[in-house]
């Protein structure tokens, strides 16, 4: 293997292995925590975190993602930025709570000292990204694996003692801060000593400038996986959007997942790759597959346990979630091209088509959203997401870029989309309303997807390793 094919292999192991422990934590603590917090006080920190992960996106600027194509990689710059630009971000949201609080319809009682507090939240994230672009652009993942660790077991601890004692939303905003404030702390401790930063004077407004349509992207992405609870917010209560975004966590929970864990070593790998454009495009392809081979048959076990699935996570008083995940259950599927595929226009600076592609799904999921949960409440939402309009521009410019890959990717994502609806269909039928019974079906349905895709394209990855 080439020394980039071996980094990025581990790299990937690393981070892959860093989420799935993550959310694993997280799916644990949720199985408590959603039995111990009340569904408007979850509502509450649904909505302050989407908006304060849209800050933060203003935040980064774009050069958390722009400095791993930069050869002198200048840290410097970085930190400084995070220093001057998100302390007073950190500042005007602090300062500007109430004001923002404001979109919330049905403001909860805690609201404005929640958007407060969070304001911490976006200060030491901001801090913490220097250390960790640098172990991703380095393809050292592993450095980063330990402090995410210790920052999900300080979390754990943290909210679910909190959240025993009867602190509603405030277990999950001061275990997130807590978390936070540790991972920060040991990231900085890893990275100092080794990371360069490099400071080249004069430069700073140069890079944010080339930065900027990175920051747009970021912008516009982590909107369209909030805007949600934003609308959401403006319609309806607490209680209903933490039935809502219960739903919506399950649905996406292997995007979650997955993606980051991917994005963050496949990127530098493609930057790496640009010498090697079969190389290149076949890390794009097979990366994507790997992504939908998990999502595709857990969507279709969720269409048919919406209730158990709901029932087992949250226990009896989400009553709403079920109807609400019914509907989410596929709408992850409806765009799999966007899934890695800004990464690859990154590459090859493409990046206004990529804005335009994100652009126009948020455009979408506003203007279906607000039309659909207007005509049916809040599971209008739900309906909206079915209708990412970006994602054809997405399609079109990988093609441009790869025509031989994407039409190989185009033939295996109707064969992975295809593989689970007969398993699946077989376990709706034999169980019927015995929920428990269709439970323990779409588990053996599970397995015999999972073998199908490890037999037809197992060889395709041991191939690209190989090589």
């Amino acid at each position: 293997m080439s020394d980039t094919t071996r980094r990025f292999a581990r790299s990937t192991g690393a981070a892959t292995f860093s989420q799935i422990w993550r959310v694993g934590v997280t799916f644990l603590i949720t199985l408590a925590l959603r039995r111990l917090i009340l569904p408007g006080d979850y509502g509450l920190y649904d909505w302050a975190l989407s908006v304060f992960l849209v800050l933060g996106a203003v935040r980064d600027l774009g050069l958390v993602y722009h400095i791993v194509r930069v050869p002198s990689r200048p840290y410097g710059n970085l930190l400084f930025v995070q220093a001057t630009w998100g302390v007073a971000l950190a500042l005007g949201t602090f300062l500007g709570a109430a004001v923002i609080a404001r979109g919330m319809t049905e403001p909860h009682p805690e609201v404005v000292p929640v958007v407060a507090t969070f304001s911490l939240y976006l200060l030491l994230e901001g801090l913490a990204s220097v250390p960790r672009v640098y172990f991703d652009a380095e393809l050292q993942v592993g450095r980063t694996v330990a402090p995410e660790i210790l920052r999900n077991l300080v979390y754990a601890a943290s909210t679910l003692t909190l959240a025993y004692l009867g602190y509603g939303v405030w277990s999950l905003v001061v275990g997130l801060i807590l978390s936070t404030g540790v991972y920060t702390a040991h990231l900085w401790a890893r990275a100092i000593g080794s990371m360069p930063l490099t400071w080249e004077r004069g430069n700073t407004w140069r890079l944010i400038r080339h930065s900027l349509p990175l920051g747009s992207i970021w912008f516009l992405a982590i909107f369209v996986q909030r805007v949600d609870t934003v609308i959401l917010g403006l319609r309806f209560s607490a209680d209903k959007i933490g039935h809502y975004y219960f739903a919506y966590f399950v649905a996406v929970l292997v995007t979650v997942t997955l993606v980051p864990a991917i994005t963050r070593t496949l990127y530098p790998a493609l930057v790496a790759y640009q010498d090697e454009p079969e190389r290149q495009a076949e890390a794009y392809r097979l990366a994507t597959l790997l992504i939908l081979a998990i999502e595709a048959p857990v969507a279709a076990f969720l269409l048919v346990n919406p209730e158990t699935s709901i029932r087992i996570l949250g226990g009896e008083k989400w009553i709403l979630a079920p109807a609400f995940l019914k509907v989410l259950a596929l709408a992850p599927l409806m765009d799999p091209f966007s899934r890695l595929g800004g990464e690859l226009l990154k590459v090859f600076h493409k990046d206004f088509v990529w804005i335009a592609s994100v652009g126009l799904t948020l455009l979408s999921f506003i203007g279906f959203g607000w039309v659909f949960t207007g005509l049916w409440g809040p599971v209008g939402m739900a309906w909206a997401n079915y209708l990412p309009l970006g994602g054809l521009v997405m399609a079109w410019a990988i093609y441009r870029v790869a025509p031989g890959p994407f039409r190989q990717l185009v033939q295996d994502i109707v064969l992975l989309y295809g593989a689970p609806v007969v398993p699946f269909l077989l376990a709706w039928w034999l169980g019927g309303e015995r929920i428990w019974t269709r439970f323990a079906l779409s588990l053996a349905a599970l397995g015999v997807v999972f073998a199908f895709y490890a037999w037809r394209f197992g060889a395709a990855f041991r191939a690209f390793l190989r090589r």
